[in-house]
């Protein structure tokens, strides 16, 4: 590393007592060398937006510099194993390297599928390639409507069934009779698992 902040303006008692507590930080939940300077800035940042609540006549300025340090710290920690960001359910690094079959040195970010991804997490439903021949049958099957079903179809994509009635006229009880008639022919094409 080498590097060390440089804290100008801040008294030494809690430059010590900033980088102390981020050293303990070190190597308890989740975090490593490479965070600490990350982590005494943060607490830095925190001390210089709270020093001018300090009233000398409730404490004394070590007291209090120590007691905001010491409340960011648990702040941390409480951020650090907060729900998806919860160090203990990550078991590996994506940094991580290890040999593969051709005895070569790789990250293990190098070796995950993105639509495994995708899906695991919930941004993706279904894989790339099966999701471009869905478009591809759906985009057919929106060819074959009558004109106004393909209308009504393109329509739906970006507005409500209310904003399609109040700009056509339409009564929303027979745009849903259209969408049931589209639900068929769509079945009817294939794309019954798609629905």
């Amino acid at each position: 590393m080498g590097y060390e902040n440089r804290y100008q303006g801040i008294d030494d008692y809690a430059v010590r007592i900033i980088r102390y507590k981020a050293r303990q930080l070190v190597g308890r939940v989740g975090f490593t060398e490479s965070d600490r300077q990350d982590l005494e800035q943060e607490m830095v940042f925190d001390l210089l937006r709270r020093l001018p609540k300090f009233k000398p006549e409730r404490a004394q300025r070590n007291t209090f510099i120590a007691r905001v340090v010491e409340h960011k710290v648990a702040t941390i920690i409480e951020a650090q194993k907060a729900g998806m960001r919860d160090y203990r359910l990550c078991s590996f690094s994506l940094n991580d390297r290890f040999e593969n079959e051709e005895g070569g040195s790789v990250e293990r970010i190098d070796t995950i599928n993105q639509d495994d991804y995708l899906q695991r997490t919930g941004k993706l439903s279904r894989p790339i390639s099966d999701l471009r021949g869905l478009s591809i049958d759906v985009r057919s099957a929106v060819e074959k409507l009558p004109p106004e079903l393909r209308k009504l179809c393109k329509r739906l994509q970006v507005e409500s069934v209310t904003d399609i009635s109040r700009d056509t006229g339409i009564p929303r009880g027979t745009i849903y009779e259209s969408i049931k008639k589209l639900r068929t022919l769509f079945e009817d094409a294939g794309l019954k698992d798609y629905l």
